[in-house]
């Protein structure tokens, strides 16, 4: 994505992904659950083909969530706050 864009409108991009990879509609993904729990029904592989869109969307390089021993993944929110600082990281010349 070019340009600068703000953080509603990435938190709306990723609830979109991830309701894509679950195959329910947007309202179906509450910003509070959690991405890598059962609630959202989303395996290994599913976390790591999310990544890959959230990255390509994005144009971003995302931690290996799927990754033994990674960190928690956290809710929709948090997925969209770590999108929005890589994101914003990037606009400001940092490395990918």
């Amino acid at each position: 994505m070019d340009g600068i864009i703000d953080n509603d409108l990435i938190v709306a991009r990723v609830r979109a992904l991830i309701a894509d990879a679950v195959r329910q509609p947007v309202a179906a993904i509450p910003l509070d659950v959690r991405v890598d729990g059962s609630e959202l029904g989303i395996d290994s592989l599913g976390l790591i083909k999310l990544t890959v869109r959230i990255e390509e969307t994005f144009d971003i390089t995302m931690p290996d969530l799927a990754a033994p021993g990674a960190g928690p993944l956290g809710s929709v929110r948090e997925v969209a706050a770590l999108v929005a600082e890589q994101v914003a990281a990037r606009q400001a010349g940092g490395a990918r």
